[in-house]
């Protein structure tokens, strides 16, 4: 019978020879998680590059000012860190994903991209110094003077931006200098880092806590566990096919394998990341980034968080 639907689009995918792709994922699991794809499909290659959404979306950006078609088929990141992308018009917004038998809850829209899982940020702690009813409950209780010397922060402001989702610019900008004068957080870059230092008993706990980060941890014997407050923020990461792609079918062919049971099996198994909402406190609110316009607004403010909490920090 002829092919149709995701099986019709890697057919002409492996006529395509392979793809290129960017995302934010370690070499080494990267591999570990395409291995039953390959087995299925093994006439794709995929030309695969680890760099961070940002990093990546500035290359695209540049190449284009210079008259260049973008290196990469597939792109993967945030609504906020692949601004630079969709405010261009260089996601291709024209490309039908239900023919890749995406599901239509997994298509983020007008953007036209695929959705791959979602993180939700919290209070990372160490379960063998306190207990959940030892911690603040709401992000106000985190800004005082009680925690000081026992909690960690990024200094580039990770996850305070996300709360623009729900607050205002001042009531931000006000609650990051409020943080950063009552509690004096540790400042460590990166949120594995900062992980590492509460388990070695440096903190109780950190700001810059993942789930995904905290179950892999928790998987290998670490006395770790994630804390929701009263605002959750939620990063919901997406593969995008860039506008005038060399190889489209080949890079759909991916995309949509990843939305698929295997797919999403493999993802979650390596990565610890899923399209699974977290359990939260009762009453808690679960914000996560709905419009370009909050995207760029949230871009824009992390800077400034930055030099609130660590004036003095570069990188």
């Amino acid at each position: 019978e002829e092919a149709t639907g995701l099986e019709a689009i890697c057919e002409a995918g492996v006529a395509e020879g392979g793809f290129t792709y960017w995302a934010t994922i370690e070499p080494d699991n990267f591999t570990r998680i395409i291995e039953p794809f390959t087995a299925k499909y093994p006439g794709i290659e995929i030309d695969f590059l680890s760099i961070r959404e940002e990093d990546g979306a500035g290359q695209i950006v540049t190449e284009v000012a210079a008259g260049q078609q973008p290196t990469p088929d597939l792109v993967y990141g945030s609504q906020d860190g692949l601004q630079p992308l969709l405010s261009r018009d260089l996601i291709d917004a024209e490309f039908d994903w239900s023919t890749a038998d995406v599901p239509e809850d997994l298509m983020l829209q007008p953007e036209n991209m695929v959705r791959i899982f979602l993180v939700a940020f919290g209070l990372a702690y160490n379960t063998n110094l306190a207990s959940p009813e030892d911690l603040p409950q709401t992000w106000e209780e985190l800004a005082d003077e009680q925690w000081q010397g026992d909690v960690v922060a990024d200094p580039r402001g990770n996850p305070f931006h996300l709360l623009l989702i729900e607050w205002t610019e001042e009531e931000v900008l006000d609650y990051s200098q409020r943080f950063s004068e009552q509690a004096q957080p540790i400042l460590i870059r990166g949120g594995t880092a900062g992980m590492t230092e509460v388990l070695s008993g440096g903190a109780t706990m950190t700001t810059s806590g993942r789930a995904d980060s905290s179950l892999e941890l928790r998987a290998d014997g670490a006395p770790i566990d994630m804390h929701y407050l009263d605002i959750v923020p939620v990063r919901v990461l997406y593969n995008g096919l860039i506008k005038g792609a060399e190889n489209p079918n080949a890079a759909a062919c991916f995309a949509g394998w990843l939305a698929t049971d295997e797919g999403k099996a493999s993802f979650e198994s390596v990565e610890f990341k899923s399209n699974e909402v977290p359990v939260v406190p009762e009453g808690a609110i679960l914000a996560r980034v709905t419009s370009p316009e909050q995207a760029e607004a949230i871009n824009a403010i992390q800077g400034t968080i930055q030099e609130i909490i660590a004036p003095d920090f570069e990188g």
